[in-house]
């Protein structure tokens, strides 16, 4: 098994082994047994075949009902004979945002609005690896993206559109396909087979995304559907790029987060005339810009000084108060280093002796934040609780790391750098798997005051690996690789900024700190 899997069993045999009559070893997300002898492991939920009976309306028309607890033959190809299988990844930050969406594709119609999440699995006649598919992504995958697993709008929002959409349903497969294949040690059968899987979603997706983006350059379409079209297309291409995340040294993500960002700007004038259209927009726009910022952190060259502004909606905004001051500090930092100085008095965000009142404030409106969740127990509560502090430390840490003189700041630093280590010990004797998706941050900046202090930094390596242990390793070893050289070069720079700045063209560099 591979970093990030946990060790689970089935409580049952699966139904091929109890027909072979063999003892099954009851590996999720399917048995062993099968795999290495090549058989599709049909799982252990109860299992579905079609028989007579024909809908009469509704998205199963003309098909037959499905009944439980029969055998069922699934199909061993996760794509249709007309899919492409091209190898499509796009590198470097010089492509255009939407060539990598020209493909030739089959006809597509926008469907209606999305349908309630209920009704998903059962709702066509797929292949028994889609519904394994969905199920995974439902599951593990949505776990992995939300802030807080009690507030998913992953489930609740983007899943149930793929009931609508033959896109956003090939973009979920793909994600879910390669974060299954995780599941598997590299020399396994079903790690091969689920990476292909994924890959071939992720094309069929690419070329279905090239006809949505000319359906909406189409002037004769009713702002309704362009609406439904855009909303869509942005789902599709956002859950793309969290894919390419989860691919380590692989810069496809600036490719998507470039496509998002031309999606949001075209649809910026059109009207929604569908709350629910509009609350699923605005939560995608809340992670482009969320994607965007830590995106900036190790962008330089091309760093883009247009200022960012977050959806207005407070709805799903989990860290995005933290967010916003980190963008702000940001831009300020590039300003800085452009005119070498910052204007005491007044910038685009207001004076820069306001950067520590607005952490704050951002501090302040979590801990509320917090009591109106509804978490399973005082302990998930209080773990969120230490990851605010931890995000209130690790910001003000960067914000006198990015804009105060090293002299006058050293002291609060370090007392920040030692609540972060002190609550992350804290986080780890409690449920550290809660929110292990949201650690990177702060121990990245607790890492980078971490020269000379050997037993910190066991501490953060210790951390990292908990981390990749649980929510995948995505471009995490790569940031931690970058904090150690950074502690092994003592003198050469004078803060990590510094060195990301001049390493920049290196793709070494390329990190993402999520």
């Amino acid at each position: 098994m591979s970093a990030g899997s946990t060790e689970q069993l089935a409580a049952k045999d699966c139904p091929t082994c109890q027909r072979r009559r063999i003892k099954c070893d009851r590996g999720l997300p399917g048995c062993h047994k099968c795999g290495k002898r090549n058989l599709q492991c049909p799982g252990y939920g109860r299992q579905l075949k079609w028989v007579q009976g024909v809908a009469s309306r509704g998205s199963l028309r003309g098909r037959a009902f499905p009944s439980l607890d029969a055998p069922v033959t699934a199909s061993n190809s996760p794509c249709s004979s007309s899919e492409t299988s091209s190898d499509t990844y796009a590198t470097g930050n010089s492509v255009d945002s939407l060539d990598r969406y020209h493909y030739p594709t089959a006809r597509f119609s926008p469907g209606a609005y999305p349908s309630p999440a209920s009704e998903l699995c059962f709702s066509q006649a797929r292949p028994l690896h889609v519904s394994r598919l969905i199920s995974w992504f439902n599951d593990r995958v949505a776990h992995r993206l939300a802030w807080v697993p009690q507030q998913n709008a992953w489930r609740h929002m983007i899943l149930p559109m793929s009931e609508s959409s033959e896109t956003v349903l090939s973009s979920i497969l793909a994600i879910a396909a390669h974060d299954l294949a995780s599941e598997y040690h590299p020399n396994d059968l079903g790690h091969g087979t689920f990476q292909q899987m994924s890959k071939n979603y992720q094309n069929k997706s690419l070329a279905l995304l090239a006809q949505e983006l000319n359906s909406l350059s189409i002037s004769s379409s009713s702002a309704l559907e362009a609406s439904t079209t855009s909303a869509y297309t942005l789902a599709s291409v956002i859950i793309l790029c969290n894919n390419e995340f989860m691919k380590p040294q692989g810069a496809g993500w600036r490719v998507h987060l470039s496509a998002a960002r031309e999606i949001i700007l075209a649809s910026g004038n059109r009207p929604r005339r569908h709350h629910q259209l509009a609350c699923i927009e605005q939560f995608l726009e809340l992670e482009f810009y969320e994607a965007s910022v830590w995106a900036d952190l190790t962008t330089f060259g091309n760093y883009n000084m247009k200022i960012k502004y977050p959806p207005a909606s407070a709805e799903n905004a989990v860290f995005t108060d933290f967010i916003r001051v980190i963008d702000q500090i940001t831009r300020l930092e590039r300003l800085r280093f452009c005119s070498g100085t910052i204007e005491q008095t007044s910038s685009s965000y207001g004076p820069i002796q306001d950067i520590q009142s607005q952490i704050e404030c951002a501090r302040n409106s979590m801990m509320r934040l917090s009591e109106s969740i509804d978490f399973s127990s005082e302990a998930d509560q209080r773990g969120f609780e230490l990851v605010i502090w931890m995000y209130y430390h690790a910001t003000l840490i960067y914000s006198h790391q990015a804009l105060s003189e090293v002299a006058t700041a050293c002291d609060d630093v370090r007392k920040s750098r030692d609540e972060i280590l002190r609550y992350v010990q804290f986080l780890s004797e409690t449920r550290d798997g809660m929110f292990a998706q949201d650690l990177v941050w702060p121990l990245f900046m607790a890492g980078t005051e971490l020269r000379g202090y050997p037993t910190g930094q066991r501490i953060i390596q210790e951390c990292f690996g908990n981390v990749m242990r649980i929510s995948r390793t995505l471009d995490r070893a790569r940031v931690l690789s970058f904090v150690e050289s950074w502690w092994s070069e003592p003198g050469t720079y004078t803060s990590w900024i510094d060195m990301a700045r001049k390493q920049s063209q290196s793709p070494q560099c390329d990190i993402l700190i999520v």
